[in-house]
């Protein structure tokens, strides 16, 4: 699915509004856009704040998900409660009716959220798909792509000069650490550890020339690579920092008592951050949000 290669928008006018071409096809939205309601609650729902669009649906994770860290999108998402954005239905459990209800004037969401909807979702409003870096599509061009459907191309372009300045920054204060230190981001579970080269950490560190570790090397040749505890032990030794997902406080109290965890070196020297799956995907928000981490994990090298 290519959004932005092919995308092309009209002049709008107050009858036509814009057309875009999408993933579902051409996509007219009115030129004015008062209510927009998301379907997933990441890239969509990050890029919609990012744009400054009137949010007023949205999903939710329910508490046993065990999301504890501050989502990367907090502050933008207060905002939108306060303008009078609220939750609509759980994450994964879109309700049509809810959604109907809210007379959004703007629908985004996933491409395979909204594929099997389609029917009854642009009855109640255009809707305009993203994508995800699993599928090759990067947030830059879907941010460009929801740009285009609300007329705030300005912001958008505004949001990649700020990344891409803010990169290059990261990448010259730490630029003697990012080229002697093999890095990696492990996803850490009761179970074993995970490196998947389609997250927001692996996206972040591959467009800062971070030097991969083994695991991460391996990752980017096969798209993801699992390991149990002996193997993390030796497919992790050469990582000089980790950015170590876990999704709950038990999986993060486990790392901590694991010996074998204790005993890699980026653990050892305390070159090891925190993050959890609310970073795995995003848009321009959650972005910053990883580059922040990464550029404090680069100041932990010693």
């Amino acid at each position: 699915m290519m959004l932005v290669g092919c995308s092309t928008a009209s002049e709008p006018s107050a009858a036509q509004g814009r057309t875009i071409s999408t993933a579902m096809g051409e996509v007219t939205v009115p030129e004015t856009v008062e209510s927009v309601v998301v379907l997933e609650g990441r890239r969509d729902l990050d890029i919609a704040l990012a744009l400054g669009l009137p949010v007023k649906g949205f999903p939710y994770d329910g508490p046993e998900t065990g999301v504890e860290l501050p989502l990367p999108i907090a502050d933008e998402l207060a905002q939108a409660r306060e303008a009078g954005g609220e939750q609509l239905f759980l994450a994964d459990e879109i309700d049509i009716e809810a959604i109907a209800q809210a007379q959004p004037d703007l629908i985004v969401g996933r491409f395979e959220d909204i594929e099997p909807l389609a029917d009854e979702l642009t009855q109640i409003a255009p809707v305009v798909p993203v994508g995800s870096h699993d599928e090759g599509i990067t947030w830059q061009d879907d941010l460009l792509l929801v740009a285009q459907a609300t007329g705030t191309e300005a912001r958008a372009a505004e949001l990649i000069a700020q990344y891409d300045a803010k990169l290059t920054e990261v990448r010259s204060v730490h630029s003697a650490a990012i080229a002697a230190t093999p890095v990696a981001p492990m996803a850490y579970g009761l179970e074993g550890t995970e490196v998947a080269a389609t997250r927001m950490q692996s996206v972040v560190l591959q467009e800062l020339s971070a030097v991969p570790s083994t695991a991460f090397s391996e990752a980017i040749t096969d798209g993801a690579v699992e390991f149990g505890p002996e193997q993390t032990l030796e497919k992790f030794r050469d990582a000089g920092a980790l950015l170590v997902l876990a999704d709950t406080q038990e999986e993060w109290a486990a790392a901590q008592k694991d010996p074998l965890f204790a005993q890699l070196p980026a653990v050892q020297s305390g070159a090891v951050i925190r993050s959890d799956k609310m970073t795995h995907e995003g848009g321009p928000i959650t972005a910053f949000h990883v580059l922040d981490l990464v550029d404090e994990l680069y100041g932990r090298i010693g």
